[in-house]
């Protein structure tokens, strides 16, 4: 399959590959079991290629729900609209789980940015 194929896929195949990496459980025998996804179909996702957007979401959400990992779209949604209407960048910082108190986060990234555009 071409590069450029694997394009849109090569997300989605990083989160898929980071969630596996963080229990040992995420085998093929666990997903042969939970989806009856083939170990072909498994190794294409892991791959990045092009198949059925609708395959990607399940492995993630099973892995997530497995973990206890939860991703706030609702909040997500939210501040790109606000991104989108006052033309601001959106950064995202890491803090410990469950850490009580006030908490400044070491580094802040930038995960969307208008790209040299002058306000």
């Amino acid at each position: 399959m071409a590069k450029e194929k694997q394009k849109p896929y090569e997300f989605l195949s990083n989160l898929v590959l980071a969630l596996m990496g963080t229990d040992r459980i995420f085998s093929n025998s666990f997903f042969s079991s939970e989806f009856a996804i083939s170990p072909n179909t498994l190794s294409e996702i892991r791959r990045g290629e092009d198949m059925c957007i609708y395959q990607y979401v399940r492995v993630i959400r099973c892995m997530m729900k497995y973990l206890h990992l939860i991703v706030r779209m609702d909040m997500l949604l939210k501040e790109l609209r606000t991104v989108l209407a006052s033309n601001c960048d959106l950064v995202v910082a890491t803090i410990p789980h469950r850490f009580h108190g006030t908490y400044q986060p070491k580094e802040w990234v930038v995960v969307m940015h208008w790209d040299g555009v002058r306000l």
